[in-house]
């Protein structure tokens, strides 16, 4: 399954969806944005102190690459868009996506796959969306049932 499905919300923050997190039936990505944001609401939701969830983001966005918290969560913290890097931001967004594909097909394995971004984190979500698209074309991924796309 490899068809991405863009979304205009994603209700994450419910129980069900805890559960999900905690079963490996949901793999979520969202952006290591640790103010105001998606990853730093439900990090705190399901008891990650500010501290830890600020440690998390800030080594993500230090090595400028996915970090999994797995197995404690299936969450992967995708990177925040680095303007001044010498790599282009689409051979990032390549490298960053196939790194989240590997973690999924050996870590999670789960059956849905969520990308969350933001255009704080991510200004250009065409672009974020349109590399996906093309990734997902390249991995030929087992299992997955279902990948959406959740730009807020």
């Amino acid at each position: 399954m490899n068809n991405l499905i863009s979304i205009a919300s994603v209700d994450i923050t419910s129980e069900d969806s805890f559960n999900l997190l905690n079963s490996n039936n949901l793999h979520l990505i969202c952006t290591a944005n640790k103010k105001n944001s998606f990853a730093n609401q439900l990090l705190s939701k399901l008891g990650e102190s500010q501290i830890n969830i600020d440690k998390y983001c800030e080594m993500v966005n230090s090595k400028y690459e996915p970090g999994c918290l797995f197995p404690k969560y299936t969450l992967t913290l995708f990177p925040i868009c680095n303007q001044e890097s010498i790599i282009p931001i689409d051979q990032s967004l390549r490298k960053f996506f196939a790194d989240s594909f590997e973690a999924q097909e050996k870590y999670f394995k789960s059956k849905t796959m969520i990308f969350c971004f933001d255009e704080h984190s991510w200004p250009d979500l065409t672009l974020v969306k349109s590399i996906l698209e093309q990734e997902l074309k390249i991995h030929q991924m087992e299992g997955i049932e279902a990948i959406y796309f959740y730009p807020f």
